[in-house]
């Protein structure tokens, strides 16, 4: 891969996310932390929330259904009685607008790989903007021209808890058990702009381009049926919108590999007109099944304009996995 990369260290800042386990980080505080304007799109971010806490973020913040009116105009006959003739006489046709609540629902099935198939039905939201939340995890997509978006999301959490919030305030919570996550660590880059960051794995000592090499480039579809003997990258996210909230996830099956190696994970910026000598924020979230899961904020400072076709590589956003074989 002949792509001219320094590695990054100085305008750099990391932060360990102190507070992982609370229950919900609101608006202001989860857009400074990303840095998205106050007119972007409404959300709420819930970071490593139980399903057992459900109750409360619905109790706090999105509603299920919200009632607007559909502008299907219905003819009604309004008539008059004349008392000299004694008969009805019509008088005028009005439309009248009948009530419809569209109200938002999010359907969730566990698939195999500790995937989630979300289903999104939302009649009133047409081509609209949702952004997904998911123990801590944040992306944009759109939904079709009935309201409806379909979406496999890698679990980041036994107890998985996901939110689809529109812009208005409308939207939907949902809850399901992923047991088959102890079996899989996985690696999670959120971050918002188009291309902004990339996430790479190197499996047992790879190299850039060659077999073992995961990143958005080698990205395929998903085999639900033969189990995977290395790792796979999904990317979420709809990068068409001016500043989208995107995500990509790595994902290794530690419980199945029969070989002992290391994976190593970095992070790596390409220096573009767009982001040249501004600032770029992003975050990692790391689950293991033997650990609590980590998540560490990114602020760093790209170089300046001269420097656009470059590639900086992080290499402390992630821990590198140490396989053995079982």
């Amino acid at each position: 891969m002949s792509r001219k990369k320094k590695i990054m260290t100085a305008a750099t800042t990391f932060c360990v996310a102190l507070g992982i386990g609370f229950i919900m980080q609101y608006g202001d505080a989860v857009a400074s932390r990303l840095q998205i304007a106050p007119d972007a799109d409404t959300f709420i971010a819930a970071d490593l929330v139980s399903p057992q806490q459900a109750s409360l973020i619905a109790s706090l913040a999105i509603p299920t259904a919200m009632a607007a009116p559909l502008n299907i105009p219905v003819p009604v006959r309004i008539v008059a009685l004349d008392d000299a003739a004694s008969r009805l006489t019509d008088v005028t046709t009005i439309e009248a607008v009948p009530h419809l609540a569209c109200a938002v629902s999010l359907g969730v099935t566990v698939l195999p790989l500790a995937t989630v198939a979300l289903a999104i039905d939302a009649p009133c939201q047409i081509d609209a903007p949702v952004t997904i939340h998911h123990q801590g995890m944040m992306f944009t997509v759109m939904t079709d021209g009935v309201g409806t978006r379909d979406i496999l999301v890698p679990a980041m959490s036994q107890d998985a808890f996901f939110i689809a919030s529109f812009a208005d305030g409308a939207g939907a919570v949902a809850s399901v058990s992923v047991p088959e996550l102890v079996q899989f660590d996985r690696a999670a880059l959120q971050w918002q702009g188009v291309d902004a960051v990339q996430l790479h794995a190197l499996e047992f000592g790879a190299d850039y381009g060659g077999k073992g090499h995961v990143w958005a480039a080698t990205e395929g579809v998903l085999d639900f049926v033969n189990p995977p003997s290395s790792g796979f990258l999904v990317r979420l996210g709809d990068d068409t919108r001016d500043v989208p909230l995107m995500a990509e996830i790595y994902t290794f099956p530690t419980g199945a590999v029969l070989r002992d190696g290391r994976v190593a994970l970095s992070v790596e910026a390409e220096v573009t007109a767009a982001n040249c000598g501004r600032d770029v924020n992003a975050q990692s979230i790391q689950f293991n099944p033997l650990s609590a899961p980590t998540a560490i904020d990114l602020t760093m400072t790209m170089p300046a304009c001269d420097a656009i076709g470059e590639f900086l590589v992080l290499k402390n956003m992630f821990r590198d996995l140490t396989i053995a074989s079982n």
